[in-house]
């Protein structure tokens, strides 16, 4: 039975001898293929569909001239001529991005492991243009930029920009920028840094900086504090930050220092998106950092004018409209700086262009009172909380001591809650609303003068003498879009008292102004030592224009009486004053004194009229209400106040001999008022003579008064 055994060895044979025949060729032949895809392969192949991920990802078309591959643990993919074009609307611009070389370097099997890890990226010669139009619509939105969604920070181990640019324009900004962008390798102690020099025009001023950074790496490195060195001109303006953050992507452990320098803080507002008045020159610096999800600086000091300021300024930008919320104070302030919180020119002199040009046009105008207008859009632009406290006030003829301030700003609509003055022993107080009302604001304004010191107001006129006390109101409500229109449209009045004055030569031209007090002085004829013993002034304000209720002055040997109107809605006075000697005597009787023409510049004259018409012509009509006055004097200036003696007197004597009502009915008063003060108990002169009875009864008009206003 062999025979089978020998014929199945013989087809193995004959089977492994058509094998061999057969692998020999065919390993040949893939040995010929492999070496020829060795030599021949072309990471080029991929290119199509490198392109179609890229353009699906970023919504526009990408183009690469050649793709490289070099394989090993950290995988190297470089692309030649990387070039993406601009997305539909934007074709006129030149490309949207473009790179001579892109290399990355992706560690292989961290990525295995589902980390992106880019131990490196170099970028040689890269132009990147973005561009947002008076629209909205940028080149730089990108397909599911603005759904919400967050994808992980790839790890960054080495950062190379060899010859960037940066080309950003943004027509709702006015702005036009480029920056020159590269980095510098490690050297020794020195860590690599990303550097940018930027040139160009931010919100129509011109602008240079420079921002040196840690290389991103330190982005995603919170081991590493990441250092931060900037600098920005803006115009005037000068902003430096020095420091370094722990964790830049959330802004955590912040340790930097802000500098701020400038002519003007109103104009920080396109670099920080906070609105400030106008200022005069200024230097402040402090720490910024990130905290309970607000920007902070804090601890800030500096100089803004003459005056020092200090404090915390925190921003919320998280809200819908950004909320800052400062904490302020100084320890000695210039009341000249506070200028611009009021419309008026900041400091001592303009300290830019566009403060020259609101102070040329505000004196072109003749007001009196500031016509800055109110920018409502940057009005509406933040909601503020503002505190603001300074201990000593520094001023040349003010008799102010300290100042307290309490403002919100919510939706443009600013509440002084309250903007108090120390003088002395009292204080000046004022508070007031500004509603937006279509082009302007509607603005309730109220000042209150309790007990202030007179004292003060000679100390501060210099060496002169004064004992006494100022009391008083003023209401005003009207609409514009300055201070001096407010007033120019408004209703209200004021209402005040000037108990035992000082040298009446310091008060008066300091009260009026210098040129119209002492022009003022020498046509009354009043001796320069003249003590000013009472000045009381009732005038209600109707459309802008302040009529006369009461107006009397005594000295020590005059009482001085006037009727008249002062006009803020054009700016206009037309006022007659006549004084009589306390002590009778033919040559006392002077003719009235007229007082016309712009409020800053008016003419002082002596009335034409004989004696007796002039007495008559400056009295008729002239309403006087003792009641009225009294319980502003009692409040303001205190029960013991001469002036509530001055009213009963100037009724019972008036100039030249004719009441301020119809002679006979004041005479049944005065001598009403006589037997009523006989008929008094003795206690009742504690109280200024007043009956308990009175007492209320003025209470009472008083509160109708205010009630009313």
């Amino acid at each position: 039975m062999p025979e089978p055994d020998r014929q199945d060895g013989s087809s193995r044979t004959q089977r492994r001898g058509v094998l061999a025949q057969i692998r020999f060729p065919v390993l040949g032949v893939l040995a010929v293929a492999v070496l020829a895809l060795v030599i021949f392969w072309s990471w080029d192949w991929f290119i199509p569909l490198v392109e179609r991920r890229a353009e699906a990802a970023l919504g526009r078309r990408v183009t690469i001239a050649h793709l490289h591959v070099h394989p090993g643990r950290v995988i190297r993919i470089t692309a030649d001529d990387v070039r993406i074009d601009e997305p539909d609307g934007f074709a006129t611009l030149p490309p949207f991005a473009t790179a001579d070389h892109l290399m990355v370097g992706i560690n292989l099997w961290h990525l295995l492991g589902g980390m992106v890890d880019l131990p490196v990226i170099a970028l040689d010669r890269p132009v990147v243009e973005l561009d947002e139009r008076h629209d909205g619509t940028a080149n730089y939105h990108f397909p599911g930029s603005g759904d919400g969604g967050s994808t992980a920070m790839p790890r960054i181990g080495e950062l190379n920009i060899a010859d960037g640019q940066l080309h950003f324009v943004h027509a709702g900004l006015r702005s036009d920028m480029r920056a020159q962008v590269h980095t510098t390798p490690a050297k020794g102690d020195a860590q690599a840094r990303i550097v940018a020099d930027v040139r160009g025009t931010y919100t129509g001023q011109a602008i240079t900086g420079r921002f040196s950074g840690g290389a991103l790496v330190s982005l995603a490195d919170r081991t590493k504090p990441y250092p931060v060195d900037v600098e920005v001109h803006h115009g005037p303006t000068r902003l430096t930050l020095v420091g370094s953050v722990d964790d830049p992507m959330s802004f955590r452990g912040a340790r930097l220092r802000l500098t701020l320098a400038g002519p003007d803080m109103s104009l920080l507002y396109p670099l920080t998106g906070v609105v400030i008045p106008q200022t005069p020159a200024y230097h402040v610096a402090g720490s910024l950092d990130y905290h309970d999800r607000r920007v902070r600086f804090h601890d800030f000091e500096g100089m803004v004018g003459s005056s020092d300021l200090g404090g915390t300024l925190s921003v919320d930008p998280h809200q819908v409209v950004t909320f800052v919320d400062a904490e302020l104070h100084s320890r000695h302030v210039d009341l000249a700086d506070l200028g611009g919180f009021f419309g008026a020119t900041p400091g001592d002199r303009p300290s830019t262009a566009q403060q020259a040009a609101e102070q040329k046009a505000h004196e072109a105008s003749g007001a009196v009172l500031p016509t800055t207008p109110i920018n409502m859009p940057k009005l509406k632009a933040t909601n503020v909380h503002l505190a603001y406290h300074g201990d000593h006030i520094e001023n040349r003829h003010v008799p102010l001591d300290n100042i307290d301030a309490l403002v919100d700003i919510q939706d443009g609509t600013i509440d002084v809650h309250h903007l108090s003055f120390g003088v002395g022993k009292g204080r000046l107080a004022s508070s007031g609303t500004f509603v937006p009302q279509g082009n302007g604001v509607d603005a309730r304004i109220r000042i209150d003068m309790e007990q202030i010191d007179l004292s003060r107001l000679m100390q501060a006129l210099g060496n002169y003498q004064g004992q006494g006390t100022i009391g008083g109101h003023i209401m005003v409500h009207g609409h514009g879009q300055s201070l001096a229109q407010i007033v120019g449209d408004g209703n209200g009045g004021v209402t005040m008292a000037l108990d035992e004055g000082g040298d009446i030569s310091a008060i008066l031209p300091d009260l009026l102004g210098l040129e119209l007090g002492k022009a003022l002085l020498s046509a009354l004829g009043l001796p320069a030592k003249t003590d000013l013993k009472c000045l009381i002034a009732d005038m209600p304000l109707r459309d802008g224009v302040f009529h006369t209720k009461t107006m009397l002055m005594e000295t020590g040997d005059t009482s001085t009486v006037g009727k008249g109107d002062i006009n803020f809605s054009d700016n206009t006075i037309k006022y007659a004053l006549l004084t009589r000697s306390r002590h009778f005597a033919i040559a006392s009787f002077p003719g009235p004194l007229h007082i016309t023409g712009p409020l800053k510049h008016p003419s002082i004259m002596p009335g034409a009229e004989v004696i007796g018409r002039a007495v008559a012509s400056v009295l008729t009509g002239f309403v006087f209400s003792p009641v009225g006055l009294l319980p502003t004097i009692e409040a303001g200036v205190g029960k013991q106040s001469s002036c509530a003696e001055a009213i009963r007197e100037v009724n019972e004597n008036p100039a030249a001999g004719i009441a301020p009502h119809a002679s006979r009915p004041m005479r049944r008063a005065a001598r009403a008022h006589r037997a009523a003060a006989a008929a008094r108990p003795a206690d009742t002169a504690a109280s200024g003579g007043l009956s308990r009875a009175e007492r209320e009864r003025i209470r009472a008009v008083w509160a109708h008064r205010m009630a009313a206003h």
